[in-house]
C-alpha cells in the first residue's frame, strides 16, 4: 500500500504538466482569432456611441490579427472618409473589392463604401456608375436610387430625378408625390428663368396635381401668368393658395398688393385678407398684412387693435410691433410707441431673412422645393 502510495504522488505532477500544456496549446490557437473577436465588438461598440477614434483603434487591432475580417477594414476605410482622408478610404475599399471569395452581403457593402467615397472625392461618374448598376439590384435598389435622386439634384438633373424616382419609388410602397412635385417644380423653374413660360406651367400643374396642399405650385403658377401680363389668371392662383392653404397666404401678400396696387383695385386686397381671417382667425401675418391696409385707409384704431391682439400672440413680431409704433408716432403717444419698442427689444429674436436649407444651412434667393447645393 505505501508503495502504490508514492507511485500515485509521482503521477500527479506529470499529470498537472500535460493539462497546462494541453490548455497552453488549446489557448496558443484560439487565442488571437478570439481577441480579434472581441476587439471588433468593441470597434462596433465605440462606432454606435459616436467615438470613432477609437473604433479605429479597435478595428485596427482586429485586422491586425485577423486579416480575414473584412467588415473591419470596411469600417476603417469609412472612418477614413468621414476624417476627409479620401484617398486612404479609397486605397482601404478598392484593395478589398479585388479580394476574392467575399461574401456577397460584403460585396454590396464595399460597393456602397466606394460609391461614398467617389461622391466626397468629387469623382461623380464613378459614383454614378456603381450607384445606377446597384438601383437595379433588389437588395440595395432603395439606398441607391436615393443616394442618384441627391445627385441628380446637386447637378440640377430634374428630368432624370424625376424619371428615376418614378421608376423606383410610384412603383413600390415608399411613393412620396410630395418629392416627385419638388422635382417637378424645379424643372419648371429652369423654363421659367428661359422665359418658357407655358412649358413650366405645365409642370407646375402637375406638381399641383401630386400636392394640393403645397403653396409653391400655386404661387408659381401666378408668377408665370404675371409674367405674360395675363393679371387675372395670375391673381386667380394667387387667391386659390389663399383659399386652399391659408396657413401659406403670406408667401402671397408682397405679389397681391403690387398687382392689385398697380390696377387701382384696393378695395380687393382688404377683401382678400379679411376672406382668409374667416377661414383662419387666428392667422397671424394675414392680421399683420390688414393692419398694414387700415393703417393706409387711415382706420387707425382698427389697425392698432388688430396689431395689438397679435403681439398678444406673438409678443416678439417685429413688424406688428414697428407699425403699432408707427401708428402711435403718428397721433403723438410717443411714449407708449417706445414702450412697444423696448418690449419688443426684450422679446424678439434676430431672425435671417434669407431661405436656408436645414440641411446644409447655404442660403438662396427665394423658397425653393429642393436646395441647389445639397438636393435636400
Amino acid at each position: 500500500m505505501t508503495d502504490f502510495t508514492a507511485y500515485w504522488w509521482l503521477l500527479i505532477p506529470v499529470a498537472i504538466v500535460i493539462i497546462l500544456t494541453v490548455m497552453a496549446l488549446s489557448k496558443r490557437r484560439s487565442g488571437p482569432r478570439a481577441t480579434a473577436m472581441e476587439a471588433y465588438v468593441d470597434g462596433l461598440r465605440y462606432l454606435t456611441a459616436g467615438d470613432e477614434h477609437t473604433a479605429f483603434i479597435k478595428f485596427r487591432q482586429a485586422v491586425d490579427q485577423d486579416t480575414g475580417n473584412i467588415d473591419a477594414y470596411l469600417k476603417m476605410g469609412d472612418i477614413f472618409r468621414n476624417r476627409n482622408l479620401i484617398d486612404k478610404a479609397l486605397q482601404i475599399h478598392r484593395e478589398l473589392k479585388l479580394r476574392r471569395n467575399v461574401p456577397s452581403e460584403l460585396i454590396v457593402e464595399i460597393e456602397k463604401s466606394l460609391a461614398q467615397d467617389y461622391i466626397k472625392a468629387g469623382m461623380k461618374e464613378k459614383a454614378f456608375e456603381i450607384l445606377e448598376r446597384m438601383s437595379k439590384n433588389g437588395g440595395s435598389k432603395i439606398w441607391a436610387t436615393e443616394r442618384l435622386l441627391d445627385l441628380y439634384a446637386r447637378d440640377r438633373k430634374w428630368r432624370e430625378a424625376c424619371e428615376l424616382y418614378q421608376d423606383v419609388f410610384r412603383k413600390g410602397s415608399r411613393a412620396n408625390d410630395s418629392m416627385l412635385a419638388s422635382f417637378k417644380l424645379m424643372m419648371g423653374l429652369d423654363l421659367h428663368q428661359v422665359e418658357e413660360y407655358h412649358k413650366a406651367r405645365l409642370l407646375y400643374k402637375e406638381a399641383l396635381s401630386l400636392n394640393k396642399t403645397n403653396p409653391l405650385p400655386y404661387l408659381y403658377i401666378a408668377e408665370s401668368y404675371l409674367s405674360e401680363k395675363r393679371v387675372d389668371d395670375g391673381l386667380d392662383f394667387l387667391k386659390r393658395l389663399c383659399e386652399e392653404v391659408p396657413k401659406y397666404a403670406y408667401y402671397t401678400f408682397p405679389l397681391i398688393e403690387e398687382t392689385l396696387f398697380q390696377l387701382g383695385r384696393y378695395g380687393e386686397v382688404e377683401d382678400i385678407y379679411r376672406n382668409i381671417l374667416n377661414q383662419d382667425s387666428t392667422n397671424v401675418p394675414t392680421k399683420v398684412a390688414l393692419a398694414g391696409i387700415l393703417e393706409k385707409k387711415g382706420e387707425f384704431s382698427a389697425a392698432e387693435s388688430l396689431l395689438k391682439s397679435v403681439l398678444e400672440i406673438e409678443p416678439g413680431n417685429s413688424m406688428a410691433a414697428l407699425r403699432l409704433v408707427n401708428i402711435m408716432a403718428s397721433s403723438r403717444r410717443l411714449e407708449a410707441g417706445l414702450s412697444v419698442l423696448s418690449g419688443l427689444a426684450d422679446k424678439m429674436n434676430r431672425r435671417n431673412q434669407e431661405f436656408k436649407c436645414r440641411k446644409c444651412s447655404k442660403a438662396a434667393p427665394r423658397l425653393l422645393p429642393v436646395c441647389p447645393y445639397c438636393g435636400a
